[in-house]
C-alpha cells in the first residue's frame, strides 16, 4: 500500500511539474517571438508594435490585455515590457494556480536612435 501512495504522490509531483513547466516554456517562446518582431521592425509606431504584440498572443494563447503592454526608450534601446495572469493547472482536478508572467524584451534602434520610429 505504502509503494502505491508512493507512486501516486510522484505522479502528482511530475504532472505538476510537467504543467508548470509547459506554461513558463511558452511563456518564453512568446517573449521570443516578440523579440524577433522587433528586430525585424524595430522603427514600428507604438500602435504597430502593440499590434504584432497582440496578434502573437493569440498565436501563443496568451491573455495579455493592450495595457499590460508598455513600450518606452532608453537611451537607443527600444523597451517592450508585458504583463498578464493566466490560470495554470497543476494538476487536473486537483491543483491550479493564477500565475502573473511579465516578459520583456529589448532592441538597439540603429542610425537615427529615437528619432528613426514612426
Amino acid at each position: 500500500m505504502k509503494t502505491i501512495i508512493k507512486i501516486i504522490v510522484v505522479l502528482f509531483i511530475l504532472t505538476g511539474m510537467f504543467n508548470a513547466g509547459r506554461a513558463a516554456f511558452n511563456n518564453y517562446s512568446f517573449e521570443d517571438a516578440v523579440h524577433e518582431g522587433l528586430l525585424f521592425d524595430p522603427n514600428a509606431s507604438d500602435a504597430e508594435i502593440t499590434e504584432m504584440i497582440m496578434k502573437l498572443a493569440r498565436e501563443y494563447d496568451i491573455p495579455i490585455e493592450p495595457g499590460g503592454i508598455k513600450i518606452s526608450s532608453r537611451g537607443q534601446d527600444l523597451v517592450v515590457e508585458m504583463s498578464y495572469t493566466q490560470n495554470v493547472v497543476l494538476v487536473p482536478g486537483v491543483f491550479q494556480r493564477d500565475w502573473t508572467f511579465e516578459p520583456s524584451t529589448s532592441t538597439r534602434l540603429l542610425g537615427k536612435g529615437k528619432g528613426g520610429r514612426r
